[in-house]
């Protein structure tokens, strides 16, 4: 296997341990990613979310996933692939930074894969409905790989639940690097367009953002939220934010009020997003994937996949999580 891909392997199989430790350490390093909720190089505040899910009255559903999260541990540990394979979705989907793996590309994978020591923390939720819950967590893990050594690093990672019948299903996992080096952060832009540019902008953003908001189609809006930030409608891209979204890169992991500061300093028109794709998780969430490119705030070039939730809460669809990871192509040998 690549170097990288070992490391997609562990973070793969970890994203499954989600739940199995609480802590709510935050990370405090610099951001390199452009996504939709607007990942960007700016210090990681405390986030003040405070892992809303678990103070919602949904503390019993937090333990339920808990307890699936042991027994996936437990296959992975005697090595029983068959186990782990029958607690992923059949259309489970894994995103790295040089991988986008089915169900069986990452059981495959999984059995070069033999962990020695595994430390999890920093741990946020987000549950969607009584039948779905989101995590992110960070993970160090020791071991081997193919058998040769894991290369160090810790990565940031997130995972999707879903209650499918009477079964809890993983559906979705994602990870990334955590950046250890900060990335120098430029000045927030202040200059606003004139004031008759400004309105007429304003007057079609809003009859755009209220035919949007109406719309059944996560994948349509989540490219209608790029237009908005390209317009720097920040009062429109907030109105789309479930109030406890959480965003997630190489940087940390973001709350509403820490997205909504963050995206002022990137000028979107320089980011081009591609490829979307949505898949529906339940009734009232899906995932809508697709790729980025463009340039970051210090003006260094990026490409990153990025991935959004979106859940429907009294009749309007919000994006109750984001996710960017770096793209890094691995030449093959």
């Amino acid at each position: 296997m690549k170097r990288s891909l070992k490391m997609a392997v562990v973070s793969v199989v970890l994203s499954l341990q989600f739940l199995a430790v609480m802590s709510c350490t935050v990370a405090t390093n610099t951001n390199n990613s452009a996504a939709t909720n607007g990942n960007t190089n700016t210090p990681a505040a405390t986030n003040s979310n405070a892992n809303l899910s678990a103070t919602t009255g949904n503390a019993a559903l937090v333990a339920d996933v808990t307890a699936k999260e042991k027994q996936i541990w437990d296959a992975l540990k005697s090595k029983d692939h068959e186990a782990f394979g029958k607690m992923l979705s059949s259309d489970f989907v894994y995103v790295s930074n040089d991988v986008v793996a089915d169900k069986a590309g990452t059981i495959n994978g999984l059995k070069e894969f033999a962990p020695t020591e595994v430390t999890l923390s920093d741990w946020k939720s987000v549950v969607l409905d009584e039948d779905a819950v989101v995590l992110t967590y960070t993970v160090d893990a020791k071991g081997t790989a193919g058998g040769q050594p894991l290369p160090p690093g810790a990565l940031r990672a997130s995972s999707a639940w879903v209650r499918r019948g009477a079964e809890w299903l993983a559906v979705y996992h994602q990870d990334a690097p955590v950046e250890a080096t900060p990335t120098p952060t430029p000045a927030a832009e202040t200059a606003k367009p004139a004031a008759s540019a400004a309105a007429n902008t304003n007057t079609a953003s809003a009859a755009k953002h209220a035919e949007m908001v109406a719309a059944d189609d996560p994948v349509a809006i989540e490219k209608h939220i790029w237009e908005v930030l390209k317009q720097k409608d920040w009062d429109a891209f907030a109105a789309h934010l479930a109030e406890d979204q959480l965003e997630v890169g190489p940087s940390g992991v973001y709350d509403k009020a820490t997205t909504l500061t963050n995206i002022k300093q990137w000028d979107f028109t320089k980011s081009t997003p591609s490829n979307f794709k949505g898949t529906k998780l339940a009734d009232d969430a899906t995932l809508v994937s697709y790729t980025i490119k463009g340039t970051m705030p210090d003006n260094k070039p990026f490409e990153e996949r990025a991935s959004s939730i979106w859940v429907k809460r009294g009749g309007k669809w919000l994006a109750a999580f984001h996710m960017g990871t770096p793209v890094v192509k691995t030449p093959a040998k």
